[in-house]
């Protein structure tokens, strides 16, 4: 495969090409150092910023919106299965705790009469 040559023309025109790239960029360089324009370029970076975090929570990045909205349902479906099982633990708890203190009354119940009845045989 052989290379083409370039024309002196095209060396010509690529070389003022970049010296005019080269010329623009210094004249940035300068003018950034002028008060009014440094602080221009300062409040343009700030805004660089602020459109690159706007982009990035609009997109549909791992960090976007979307994907933090997607992430708390997923949280919040799981909270609410967690407070369902609580509920019917605490349902079923609670009912096994009446049962429970009613067989304990009942017992205490015999218990009492039956120290009574005792009580009145020895009288």
């Amino acid at each position: 495969m052989s290379k083409t040559r370039r024309t002196p023309a095209e060396i010509i025109a690529e070389t003022e090409a970049k010296l005019s790239r080269l010329r623009v960029s210094q004249a940035k360089k300068d003018a950034s150092s002028n008060p009014a324009v440094a602080e221009l370029l300062a409040e343009l970076e700030d805004l660089r910023k602020d459109i690159r975090e706007a982009q990035k929570g609009l997109g549909d990045g791992p960090q976007s919106f979307n994907a933090s909205i997607v992430k708390h349902q997923v949280w919040i479906q799981k909270i609410g299965e967690k407070r369902a099982l609580a509920e019917e633990i605490l349902d079923g708890a609670t009912q096994r705790k009446a049962v429970i203190e009613a067989q304990i009354t009942s017992v205490i119940d015999s218990l009492v009469s039956e120290t009574s009845n005792q009580k009145e045989n020895y009288a």
